[in-house]
């Protein structure tokens, strides 16, 4: 038991063997989810876009394939999934499309460059404040920049009620940090529904 508590636990963080293995598990689980936000921001080529806890860098592959003029950043805080990123990701590092960080949301640096997409897959949920990180990641965006938020609740007795509560509490972190237009999009997943919530940086 104690072994699978611990590899639960990587996936807030991966670190060491079962983080290598467990950011596998979620390269080869996550990719639906993850097309499925990206869809949702609809980004342009010229985009510049931000995606917070990259894991082992799947969305940070689709991303790069849209956008031309534009440049991708992903921030994460697990050295496992940062080398995992970049391994998956060499060619659109090297062409200059693709910046990788080590860093954490709490903590999330200034930029040369402002956002138009902002996005997290299952990220918000490991966030120790998330509005106070949601008004730091406002000061980074372009006016009328989009944000999109998704969670699929994996934890032991996750319910389609777990998936509607999070959503809600989402919804309440994007109102406090000062999004408007904010909207909640659903998919049919397993365990439970998916949920992504978008606002806009008025």
């Amino acid at each position: 038991m104690e072994i699978l508590k611990k590899f639960a636990s990587q996936f807030g963080k991966p670190e060491g063997i079962l983080g290598n293995i467990a950011g596998r598990l979620m390269a080869s689980t996550g990719v639906q989810k993850n097309k499925w936000t990206v869809s949702l921001l609809n980004i342009q080529s010229t985009d510049n876009v931000l995606e917070i806890g990259f894991g082992p860098g799947v969305a940070t592959e689709l991303v790069s394939n849209v956008i031309h003029e534009g440049h991708y950043v992903g921030i994460d805080y697990s050295k496992v999934m940062l080398q995992q990123a970049k391994n998956r990701n060499k060619e659109a590092i090297q062409e200059g499309k693709v910046t990788l960080k080590l860093e954490e949301v709490s903590n999330v640096p200034s930029f040369e460059l402002k956002f138009d997409k902002v996005f997290s897959v299952n990220s918000i949920i490991f966030w120790e404040d998330p509005v106070k990180s949601l008004k730091k990641i406002r000061q980074i965006m372009k006016p009328n920049g989009l944000i999109a938020l998704t969670v699929l609740p994996y934890m032991k007795g996750a319910t389609e009620e777990t998936s509607k509560k999070l959503g809600k509490d989402i919804v309440s972190y994007l109102e406090q940090a000062g999004f408007s237009n904010i909207k909640t999009e659903l998919k049919k997943k397993k365990p439970v529904t998916a949920i992504c919530v978008l606002g806009v940086n008025s």
